[in-house]
């Protein structure tokens, strides 16, 4: 039998939001092109022009480490035996959830190896059932020195003495303990010698096999030559590959010199005038001692974490059913590389194939600086930004153009210059009080992704002037800018939500909100895949504590696609030392990948990716959401069986700038400026050094480019140069590569000095 679980991405299904005439094109985000839905195809060029730095082959091996970490893994394959996958339709395995969480038990239901059957041998006969009960052991992300050198794994950990599964045979009939010896006993699949027995143990030869021998005869077991040496009424001994054991009475045994058991189960001597003298035998790999409450002995030595149960009905000297409890002996893991087997009888297995992550998740991005951008794949929002020079106190949105995400009742300071519609105004509530460059977010927010509609706009005039009103809003997101010239004025820009004024005066304006289906927030935005993100409610005027720190919430999509009904993580906002906001912390547990590089997963059917690098003064911090369920494989596999897989696939991809044609239809990363690197010359139109590098390329020195080319000589795919100005500019240059949201189809230069980059084309 072979099982092949491959690793299947399921893309999710991406939607810009209803009221957004902008079109936004899908970014190629590093890795890709360069490894799409885990596989690869990519060649990392380098420069072997006169003068280039030994630093250029460092980077472009650096590149090849990064694109490693995306391939998928091989296949897990399954060859022999019998696997069972611990899922359903209806409950898919994912991050956070327990080995039970699906199925507690599995029975014959479930495997042919834990069929029902009948013990019946010698004095016993009675039917039997079997059961392996699986532990709650839940699906982590975690990091330990005792795995992989502490490399951040997705998998299950077991410490010390924890419970893996647990193994029952339970008979129809109770069994005298005394009928047991000298049958053949069904544990998991196959059949146990009884060599002996108390009302509290059981002696058993693993894989014994009876055999007759008649005297002067030889016979091969295995991989032995047995013949009998002597016997005699009651006594026998055997002559085992030359080895001469002690006199056996009936049902004795003897442990021979490789540690293997030979057990005389009957002696049926014969004198010479009545006939030939025969032996029934039996040759096992070791002999067991089951003692209830204790760890299975296996040549007098103790099977670390197996311990074994013999229930009874009560009455001494009687057997119900045998329980094997399989508990972590120290640390034991169940990883893609690494299946877990039951010690002794290794005829059950834990086998983890992985997660399925979707191809291209959404990159989003809280971008650190003076003002705090929130960025994703349908548009940028600026969030906060520094009111005082220490960065101390921070409002919503940026500088000149402050974020109000706060409602409010119709304020009295409308009552002096103030035109007024009707004398109801005054009770109107739930509305927003906006000056001119105030600037607000208003959500109809739906379960239903493709209903939820989103208004970004900016207030770019308030007048009025004997009578007449003007009020003029820009549509930050697309062309839908409205004007008011009435009191009554109404404006619908989308679908759902309609804006109307209900008061103004020479500085200030009233608008209020009305949603035709879904709920309205004015503190919330919705990604283009579906990850909610709400900020503080704040008015114009109120400000925020930098020292103690601001919350951002996100919360994606349940498995089922319903927006905000997932679940929640947080990110906390401070000052740095150098007065720049950036998100000092957040509610993910994370590993460190990298020197001051973290990752980590929220636990969730989603299992959102957070990214921090902690190496500078400002914490980067980075999303991939999927916005699709993120679902895994983990299988029992019972008998004879063989698990291979499970370990990345890239190889080297390094080539040299000379023979760049060999790749000529392959995505190319070239690292290194057009005066070391003919392949990067190719890309700028010839070989640049110094001032006509910057003349080229606009980059100077302390200056890195990052830039996709789509039609070159040198490949039918995309070529990236990620070049600096000089070896160390480069340096930088990879690391932004590396390590931020790059979307490979653009053109990003970047300050070696800041670490930090800009779109350019």
């Amino acid at each position: 039998m072979k099982i092949n679980f491959r690793k299947i991405s399921a893309i999710a299904a991406s939607a810009l939001m209803t009221g957004m005439t902008m079109g936004v094109a899908a970014a190629a985000n590093y890795p890709a092109p360069f490894v799409s839905g885990g596989t690869a195809n990519v060649a990392v060029v380098y420069g072997t022009g006169a003068g280039v730095s030994s630093l250029d082959l460092v980077q472009a091996n650096n590149i090849q480490d990064s694109l490693a970490t995306y391939v998928d893994s091989e296949d897990v394959v399954v060859e022999g035996g019998e696997s069972f996958v611990l899922d359903k339709t209806s409950n898919h395995f994912n991050l956070g959830n327990a080995l039970d969480g699906a199925y507690s038990e599995l029975d014959d239901a479930d495997m042919d190896f834990l069929n029902d059957g009948t013990y019946d041998d010698g004095d016993v006969d009675t039917d039997y059932s079997q059961t392996i009960t699986l532990s709650s052991k839940a699906l982590t992300f975690f990091a330990d020195n005792d795995y992989n050198d502490e490399e951040p794994t997705l998998g299950f950990h077991w410490t010390n003495g924890q419970n893996v599964l647990d193994y029952d045979i339970e008979f129809d009939d109770t069994i005298p303990f005394e009928d047991l010896e000298d049958t053949e006993l069904p544990l998991m699949g196959k059949n146990y010698y009884v060599l002996s027995t108390t009302d509290t143990t059981l002696e058993l030869l693993d894989s014994a096999e009876k055999v007759v021998i008649s005297e002067g005869e030889t016979k091969t077991v295995g991989d032995k030559t047995v013949s009998i040496e002597y016997v005699e009424s009651g006594n026998v001994k055997f002559n085992v590959d030359g080895e001469i054991t002690d006199t056996l009475a009936d049902h004795g045994y003897e442990e021979l010199s490789d540690g293997t058991y030979i057990v005389a189960n009957d002696i049926m001597y014969a004198s010479k005038e009545a006939g030939i003298s025969k032996v029934e035998f039996s040759i096992g790999a070791g002999k067991m001692t089951f003692t209830s409450g204790e760890e299975i002995d296996l040549n007098e030595e103790a099977v670390d974490g197996l311990v074994v149960t013999l229930t009874t009905n009560g009455t001494a000297g009687f057997l119900d059913g045998i329980n094997v409890a399989w508990n972590s002996d120290d640390d034991s893991f169940l990883t893609e590389e690494s299946a877990l087997t039951m010690p002794l009888f290794e005829a059950v297995r834990l086998v983890f194939g992985g997660l399925d992550f979707p191809e291209e998740p959404e990159a989003i991005t809280l971008n650190n600086g003076e003002t705090m951008t929130l960025s994703m794949g349908n548009y940028e929002l600026p969030l906060f930004f520094a009111t005082d020079a220490n960065a101390s106190v921070v409002t919503l949105g940026e500088e000149d153009y402050r974020l109000v995400t706060a409602t409010g009742a119709l304020a009295a300071n409308y009552t002096a210059n103030a035109l007024v519609a009707n004398t109801s105004t005054q009770a109107w509530t739930g509305g927003l009080d906006l000056e001119v460059d105030n600037r607000f977010i208003v959500t109809s927010l739906d379960s239903d992704l493709s209903d939820i509609e989103t208004l970004y706009y900016e207030v770019q005039t308030i007048d009025w002037e004997d009578g007449e009103v003007s009020v003029v809003l820009n549509d930050l997101l697309g062309t839908n800018d409205i004007t008011f010239d009435d009191l009554t004025d109404e404006d619908t820009p989308g679908n759902d939500v309609t804006v109307s004024i209900g008061q103004v005066n020479d500085t200030m304006v009233y608008l209020k909100f009305a949603a035709s289906s879904g709920t309205l927030s004015y503190n919330t935005a919705v990604s283009e895949d579906g990850l909610k993100v709400t900020l503080p409610a704040k008015t114009a005027d109120e400000t925020n504590d930098a020292a103690a720190g601001i919350t951002v919430t996100f919360t994606e999509a349940d498995k089922d696609g319903d927006v905000g009904e997932g679940m929640p993580f947080t990110a906390l906002v401070k000052a740095t030392s150098n007065d720049k906001l950036h998100v000092s912390s957040d509610n993910v547990t994370t590993e460190e990948y990298s020197d001051e590089k973290f990752f980590g997963y929220v636990v969730s059917d989603l299992a959102t990716k957070i990214t921090t690098d902690e190496s500078a003064d400002e914490y980067d911090f980075d999303i991939e959401y999927y916005g699709a369920e993120v679902s895994g494989q983990v299988m029992v596999v019972g008998g004879a069986a063989t698990v291979s897989g499970g370990t990345n696939t890239l190889g080297n991809i390094l080539v040299k700038d000379t023979e760049v044609s060999s790749v000529a239809t392959k995505n190319l990363i070239v690292v290194g400026g057009s005066c070391i690197n003919s392949a990067a010359a190719a890309l700028v139109g010839g070989t640049k050094c110094g001032a006509s590098w910057t003349t080229a390329t606009g980059i100077g020195s302390g200056q890195f480019l990052i830039k996709g080319y789509d039609d070159s000589t040198i490949t039918t795919g995309l070529a990236l140069l990620v070049a600096g100005y000089d070896a160390e500019d480069t340096v930088k240059a990879t690391t932004y590569l590396t390590n931020k949201v790059v979307d490979t189809s653009k053109a990003y230069k970047g300050t070696t000095s800041t670490e930090l980059a800009v779109v350019i084309e």
